[in-house]
């Protein structure tokens, strides 16, 4: 009986005291993309799930992704270091009210293209709550 009451007095003392905030956006898998010749574009996946999540183009700068349902295209606010086929490894993008930063590492694969080993998109809300996935990619151009 003691142990009891003393597993309960635990278990309310761990709840937390105000509910936690949403989670960020809901990310759904990119559809199958068709892309103009000579226009390049970088797909991300999921690393745990190995869904498409994400499409970058370098021309027009911007972050595809279905996000709530929806695809949805975000201009790029920022961009760091030294691009590989247009992409840089540091890229920041907008909406009212989420922010979305992709870090990648990058490296040009011996025919064509380039490969993102690793990476991640995270996704912070106006609030401050954010969400972090690891992600890996390819980049190429169609002919």
């Amino acid at each position: 009986m003691v142990i009891a009451a003393l597993i309960a007095a635990q278990v309310a003392a761990a709840q937390p005291s105000t509910p936690p905030a949403a989670l960020p956006a809901q990310l759904g898998e990119l559809p199958p993309q068709e892309l103009p010749a000579g226009q390049c574009a970088l797909f991300l996946w999921d690393r745990a799930s190995g869904k498409r999540t994400a499409m970058m183009t370098a021309n027009p700068a911007i972050l595809r992704l279905v996000i709530d349902g929806r695809s949805t295209d975000l201009p790029r606010e920022a961009a760091e270091g030294t691009a590989v086929m247009g992409f840089a490894p540091i890229t920041r993008y907008r909406s009212a009210n989420r922010s979305y930063d992709v870090r990648l590492t990058i490296l040009p694969a011996s025919t064509g293209g380039a490969v993102v080993r690793d990476g991640s998109l995270a996704i912070t809300e106006s609030d401050g709550t954010s969400m972090v996935l690891p992600v890996a990619g390819l980049a190429g151009c169609p002919q």
